[in-house]
């Protein structure tokens, strides 16, 4: 696993990552509420894991699971595409930053 490092001052650029590790964590304790010890928490972090890649069905894929999509796509010349839906919170927050970009311009001039 390698780590992120996001740009100074934007921290949404790690949006992404934060965002899976929400999930991940949601279904681990969701799936494994009694952990009690650390070698029940790396068993449930692998089983979660595989639960994730496996067998958990993903809207954005239309109900497939990751490792369904990851097979179809190495059988296919042409994989299908799966578009990731726009956040809008990022176009806003994007749209943000140029807008005060260009009042910073403005009053420089």
């Amino acid at each position: 696993m390698t780590q992120s490092m996001s740009r100074v001052s934007r921290c949404i650029d790690n949006g992404p990552c934060e965002g899976f590790q929400g999930i991940f964590k949601d279904m681990l304790f969701i799936l494994y509420p009694n952990i009690q010890s650390r070698e029940e928490m790396i068993h449930a972090i692998y089983r979660t894991l595989d639960y994730y890649i496996n067998e958990y069905p993903q809207k954005r894929y239309k109900g497939k699971t990751c490792e369904h999509v990851r097979k179809e796509a190495l059988q296919s010349s042409e994989p299908t595409i799966y578009p990731i839906k726009q956040a809008n919170r990022y176009i806003k927050f994007w749209t943000e930053i140029e807008q005060k970009k260009q009042r910073a311009l403005q009053q420089a001039i």
